[in-house]
């Protein structure tokens, strides 16, 4: 099964699950997907996929923000802190998004560093094949 497939069929299942009546009835249309070549696209594709499977992932944002009449104020998470939090199979995994010439950077290195020291992982993904090889690996 292709990245694409797995993606569907995960939400079909959760579909089934959260809907039944729905599902029953004939209602359930395939998602829609998101643009993986781009790091919004690829962060929605492994939150949706992990969290209709029944686990837990979360987007972490650790952009300042704008305010009018104030300006700038910088985010509070420490440099370095993944794009997407995830517990699968009881274990820890952040995973950073990296798509096209992005690079991780040294305090993304060190928090890898930090987070497996730890216990959990901390993983670079561009592409959902790169998730779905950590997914699986969780599993087994």
């Amino acid at each position: 099964m292709n990245y694409r497939e797995h993606y569907i069929e995960a939400h079909k299942i959760w579909f089934q699950k959260e809907y039944p009546t729905a599902w029953k009835d004939g209602f359930w249309s395939p998602p829609k997907f998101p643009k993986v070549a781009t790091a919004n696209g690829l962060t929605l594709w492994v939150c949706n996929f992990v969290n209709w499977n029944g686990y837990r992932a979360t987007r972490i944002s650790s952009a300042g923000r704008f305010i009018k009449d104030v300006g700038y104020i910088p985010g509070n998470t420490r440099k370095g802190t993944a794009d997407i939090s995830c517990t699968i199979k009881g274990r820890a995994l952040m995973i950073e998004i990296k798509v096209g010439k992005d690079r991780p950077s040294p305090e993304q290195l060190k928090e890898q560093a930090k987070e497996r020291a730890a216990g959990g992982m901390y993983e670079f993904v561009t592409h959902p094949d790169d998730f779905l090889t950590i997914y699986q690996f969780l599993l087994n």
